[in-house]
């Protein structure tokens, strides 16, 4: 028993790559059977697979473990409760062992080939005896664990020799120089080409050049052979979906058969429905990849009308902002209470391969969605996309309204109730009074009332709450529900759509292949048998982006935009600056987001400084909504408060320096201890800095207070105080006070804090008002910068902690081109982590209100804690020591405000492009 409790105390291990090896995991030798030491270790048991393909691809011994001998208890099986019983026994070997098929080798008797065997089993010719092996034990105890045993970790027969892979010499100029099989990543590459129909002979040829290319085969891939993808062309070509007559066992034999790519499912129930998660081992790498501190949109209704299961998808976007299907889930209906089901699985899937994993942004797009179950689960920020809503609305209209003048005037009339209602100024009554001005369209009308009226209520709710997704996510998500409508719904006959293994088939073999092929890099090879399904073209966005600036040409209310490839091929865009506006191109008649919609909208933004898009204008007012806070509840406020008296405490220690030089004649060395005290009614902020400092002058080595911190002088050594190693000049420390913003001046504390009316007029952002406050911050911080200069201070400053619960402050150099201090060369620029002075006694806390925080996704733990950082100009980037601060920059005019809000930092992802917001 004591090597168990031995075993089971050892700590689970996960490695945050997608595969791993030995070498990445820390052993531990334990007392095994026979007086031997064991060699083990615990990880997780849905990660054996990970393991088992690391260790395969060793690069001095390339191979592929096989599953040996396998046991497994019996589900039926009632399990006694021992610590040392066992769910599940796999034995690995290395493919070329135990037998050994070479000159004078051992081969069991039960492994006796025949020599006239067509297709020898276990592939005899490339047993060369090796006994690398590992076991792995499935626990009653921990069934989540599994135990890895692997004493034989060498590649080496029983002579101890090496018998495969670099190291054997025998093997040089063979194929056991190499893994005994071609690599997944190129099977799958096989698989894909297949499905789409490319013949065998050119996939043969396309890989005989590029090994020609290389100069000759480096590894097992290059030595593919004819035979082995005509096989896979067979197998492909002999398969079929309908594994049963009845759907539902037909299902359940695929599910069987494709475990690996299952991460959820829920047969038939008098209860519950139908739901099938797929995700394959791309989907999640890409998931990972591309999801990681990003955000995933959904495509939550697709297949509604032709389907008998529609499809839910869940999207990541690559470095080219193209949508990358990552999971399918298939299911009777979706509903706000059927997401749970499936959620939680896939994000522990996610998980179970890297514990580092972190979303960023979730975008739905049904107001049904259950928010606070995707809130719960991924703990991030959630977003709505509108992209369904206007692709129904502006197609219908094009269809059952031919007047252009009505077209105009009902598109005009929706982008102005949606942008009102997204930006609080409308309500659910506006479209009574739309269906009441427009009786004409009376075609359009009948749809309008008939399908969408009953949702209207649910859609204004959820744009008030939620912020809009931009048009580059809407775009990206258009895009990918066009193609999976080109390559999905193409069958002949349509009673086949009422299948579900027909479907999860599809998906799971065509489907995936030809997204597979969007990432592959060399698929130009084969654009001779591209077909519509298979041609992945850039999203609108990406196409307004080729479009020049200049080619856009503005009249009163319409737009000519000439486009790139055909300089005498013009298109008309009516009401630009509009969600809602009108292009004649035939992709924007058939409802869709077209380029040329996207770059005028894009020009018109750009050209009316107080113009913005509803995602943007958005963004902005979140800022916004930090400074119309409560002083009480006010992030500025505690920053400026934490700012200042870190300042004070560093200015002090250098003139209790001082004074005790003067007073006893030679320099004696303090360091200063500031203790957080109750700030009383009767302390209020000093009148400047001149007079602090002659307070601190008069009673030098008393007890002092300056912005409710005691200042306690007590003697150290000189090594104490001499452990600031960071010391800058007077000039130098007065500027570094004057470029963090708050000053100690009340003045400057009263502007901060004073009435901010004046920044917003009719709930729009006001940049003359927010400039004129700024200038006022800097005349008085420049006076602070003054006074405190007349003292010629040139001792360095000394880095002390505050007794309130400040985050440490780092410090950089960076040059300075401000106008108002062209003298000075550079300065200290201070950014504060986290800036909480919610001590008891104080009773300041870094909140905001909790609608605002519900709306915006702040209230969840991962947001708690931030602060905000203002200063009135920054002008280099940070530095790498800065990238855990997630620091936000916004530009207006002349203000610069940094964030350390996650999640602005992730809806800025997805703000339009067009307005002057970047992140680093």
């Amino acid at each position: 028993m004591a090597r168990w409790d031995e075993i089971l105390s050892l700590p689970v291990q996960s490695p945050p790559n997608i595969e791993f090896s030995a070498a990445d995991i820390v052993w531990s030798r334990v007392e095994g059977w026979r007086e031997t030491m064991d060699k083990l270790a615990l990880i997780p048991f849905s990660r054996v697979n990970d393991f088992v393909r690391g260790e395969s691809n060793n690069k001095d011994c390339p191979t592929r473990f096989h599953v040996e001998a396998r046991r497994r208890r019996s589900p039926e099986m009632a399990n006694k409760l021992k610590v040392d019983g066992i769910l599940e026994y796999i034995l690995y070997w290395c493919s070329f062992g135990p037998d050994d098929h070479r000159k004078g080798g051992v081969v069991r008797p039960s492994r006796t080939y025949c020599t006239k065997r067509k297709t020898p089993a276990g592939r005899p010719n490339t047993k060369r005896g090796c006994v690398c092996h590992f076991i792995v034990k499935r626990l009653i105890a921990e069934p989540s664990v599994a135990l890895v045993i692997y004493n034989q970790d060498k590649h080496v027969d029983k002579k101890g020799l090496p018998c495969h892979g670099l190291q054997d010499t025998k093997s040089v100029g063979t194929s056991a120089m190499f893994a005994p099989c071609i690599s997944d990543e190129l099977r799958l590459q096989i698989m894909s080409l297949l499905y789409v129909g490319v013949p065998v002979e050119t996939i043969m040829q396309r890989h005989t050049e590029a090994v020609e290319k290389q100069g000759g085969p480096s590894n097992r891939d290059d030595l593919l052979t004819h035979r082995y993808v005509r096989r896979l062309e067979r197998k492909i070509r002999r398969s079929t979906y309908e594994l049963d007559p009845n759907d539902g066992i037909s299902s359940n034999m695929w599910v069987e058969m494709h475990r690996d790519h299952v991460f959820f499912y829920e047969d038939f129930s008098d209860s519950e429905p139908f739901v099938l998660g797929i995700q394959t081992d791309w989907q999640l790498q890409q998931m990972i990849q591309f999801g990681n501190r990003s955000v995933i949109a959904s495509d939550s209704r697709f297949g509604t009308n032709k389907l008998k299961y529609s499809v839910y998808s869940l999207l990541v976007f690559d470095s080219k902002r193209n949508a990358i299907p990552v999971a399918w889930i298939i299911t009777a209906r979706f509903s706000s209470g059927e997401i749970h089901r499936w959620m939680r699985s896939l994000y522990d899937r996610i998980r179970s391969k890297d514990p580092t994993w972190k979303l960023g942004g979730f975008i739905v797009d049904d107001p049904l969605a259950d928010v606070n179950v995707i809130r719960e689960v991924f703990q991030c920020s959630i977003l709505i996309s509108f992209w369904r809503v206007r692709h129904s609305w502006h197609k219908n209209l094009m269809n059952k309204c031919s007047d252009i003048g009505m077209q105009v005037e009902v598109s005009t009339r929706l982008g102005e109730i949606v942008s009102n209602i997204c930006r609080d100024r409308d309500s659910l009554d506006s479209f009574h009074d739309f269906i009441e001005d427009f009786v004409d369209c009376l075609d359009f009308l009948d749809y309008f009332k008939g399908v969408w009226f009953p949702k209207l209520g649910a859609w204004t709710n959820i744009l008030k709450s939620l912020p809009l997704a931009s048009t580059e996510v809407s775009s990206a998500i258009e895009c990918y529900h066009n193609q999976l409508k080109l390559r999905l719904l193409n069958e002949k006959d349509s009673n086949i759509y009422q299948r579900a293994d027909w479907l999860v088939d599809k998906l799971g073999t065509k489907v995936h292949s030809y997204y597979w092929l969007d990432e592959y890099s060399g698929k130009d090879n084969f654009a001779r048998y591209w077909k519509d399904e298979w041609k992945c073209g850039l999203t609108a966005w990406r196409r307004a982006l080729d479009i020049l600036d200049s080619d856009v040409v503005f009249d009163g209310n319409s737009a000519t935009v000439v486009h790139p490839s055909n300089p005498r091929h013009v298109h008309l865009v009516l009401i630009p600056g509009s969600e809602f506006a009108i292009c004649d191109c035939n992709w924007s008649k058939m409802g869709n987001l077209c380029e040329h919609v996207i770059k005028s909208n894009k020009i018109y933004h750009q050209n009316r400084s107080n113009s913005l898009s509803t995602s943007m204008f958005q963004y902005k007012r979140t800022l916004m909504n930090l400074l119309k806070c409560p002083p009480h509840n006010s992030l500025l406020r505690d920053h400026a408060i934490s700012l200042a008296a870190s300042v004070q405490a560093q200015l002090n220690s250098l003139f209790a320096q001082e004074f005790c030089a003067s007073r006893t004649g030679k320099s004696v060395p303090l360091e200063e201890r500031v203790t957080a005290e109750p700030t009383s009614t009767s302390n209020k902020a000093p009148n400047n800095v001149n007079d602090v400092l002659n307070k601190n002058q008069e009673a030098p080595l008393e007890n002092f207070s300056i912005a409710g911190a005691s200042i306690q002088p007590t003697e150290k050594s000189s090594a104490g105080f001499m452990a600031a190693e960071e010391q800058i000049s007077a000039g130098k420390a007065s500027e570094s006070l004057y470029m963090e913003g708050p000053s100690l001046d009340s003045r400057v504390y009263q502007q901060l804090h004073s009435s901010r009316d004046g920044m917003l007029v009719d709930d729009n952002i006001n940049e003359v008002a927010i400039t004129k406050k700024m200038k006022k911050v800097d005349q008085s911080s420049m006076e602070c910068f003054q006074s405190v200069t007349e003292y010629g201070v040139t001792e360095g400053l000394a880095k002390d902690k505050c007794g309130r619960n400040f985050s440490d402050v780092h410090e950089r150099r960076t040059d300075v081109g401000d106008s108002c201090a062209p003298s000075k060369p550079s300065a200290s620029i201070v950014v504060a982590e986290s800036h909480s002075i919610g001590d008891e006694k104080t009773e300041i806390s870094t909140t905001v209100d909790d609608s605002f925080c519900d709306a915006n996704g702040l209230n969840d733990p991962a947001y708690h804690g931030n602060g905000v950082a203002y200063c009135s100009r920054i002008i280099e980037e940070p530095s790498s020591d800065f990238r855990q601060a997630n620091i936000v920059k916004f530009e207006s005019a002349d203000v610069k405000v940094c964030m350390d809000i996650d999640v602005l930092r992730s809806e800025e992802k997805v703000c339009d492009n067009g307005d002057n917001v970047e992140v680093y």
